[in-house]
């Protein structure tokens, strides 16, 4: 069993860590701030983004990227701390943008969660994501997925490994040099439904939920597990290799590598899901641990 060092407690709900030039950068979604953390400088905020943030990234100059969840904005960091608008997405998403990574090139894959979750009527539909290049313009890409989520960008570039949660698989996207996305397939089926798109029966099964993921440098992915089995290390096509459990009660939703040796899981943790109000309720934290794989 690995130790896990706590960095940081009383968040709402960590999300979202990046590694970027020697600093753990990640979200506290309902805290509704971006942070970031460096060992022997602690923890610190970074940005205040009212509309929930999610997803990180960088633009081609190096600036930080955040997805704004419910105005399904992309904004930018400007050098006196205020953000600015890089993509509206308005109207290619329609519910609230998460996670996203960038493609290699100065452009981004966005998530969103396919329907607008704060209406009472609201039903998990199908959605696709979103590539942005690195104008700002941006467009749908690849087929269906029903809540996509924690994204990595593979194969020298090549590849696309995209989380699909309620559907516990990683799917896997060939990327076409203007950023579009074909030859969907499973990398990885991490839990066997009956109906791929019944969100319902994926949080009755135990099945793994992989929400964020990371890629190690011998091509395994790290996975959280929304549904609380900790953080698993999965090769392609399956196989568990290796874990590192939640705390009880709690499950990790995000996770990254780095550190000074590129050695270190951090883990994003928080409440279990339909545990707690996290508009209200401060259990989320930010652990790490030393692995014995460095990051891709």
């Amino acid at each position: 069993m690995r130790e896990l060092t706590t960095i940081a407690t009383g968040l709402a709900f960590p999300e979202g860590p990046r590694w970027f030039d020697g600093y753990l950068y990640f979200s506290d979604m309902y805290g509704r701030e971006v942070f970031r953390y460096r060992e022997g400088t602690g923890v610190e905020s970074v940005a205040t983004v009212p509309m929930r943030p999610s997803g990180l990234a960088r633009d081609a100059s190096g600036k930080l990227l955040v997805s704004s969840m419910l105005d399904r904005r992309i904004v930018r960091l400007r050098d006196d701390g205020g953000l600015e608008t890089f993509a509206d997405l308005r109207e290619l998403c329609p519910g609230p943008v998460n996670d996203m990574i960038d493609d290699g090139r100065g452009g981004l894959y966005v998530g969103n969660f396919g329907f607008d979750d704060e209406s009472p009527d609201a039903v998990m539909t199908p959605t696709r994501l979103v590539h942005v290049n690195a104008e700002g313009v941006a467009a749908q890409v690849g087929e269906p997925i029903m809540f996509p989520n924690g994204t990595v960008v593979t194969g020298g570039g090549t590849t696309l490994l995209v989380a699909e949660t309620f559907s516990c698989r990683i799917l896997a996207f060939d990327i076409a040099e203007d950023g579009s996305l074909s030859n969907r397939r499973n990398w990885a089926v991490l839990h066997e439904l009956k109906n791929e798109y019944d969100q319902a029966e994926a949080l009755g099964s135990g099945g793994i939920l992989p929400d964020g993921i990371c890629i190690d440098r011998e091509g395994a992915l790290w996975v959280a597990d929304a549904g609380g089995k900790g953080a698993l290390r999965v090769a392609e096509g399956g196989e568990i290799l290796d874990r590192v459990p939640a705390p009880d009660g709690s499950a990790v939703f995000a996770v990254a590598l780095g550190g000074e040796q590129e050695d270190t899981l951090f883990l994003c943790i928080g409440p279990a899901m339909g545990s707690a109000d996290l508009e209200v309720v401060r259990a989320g934290s930010l652990s790490a641990c030393r692995l014995d794989v460095r990051k891709a």
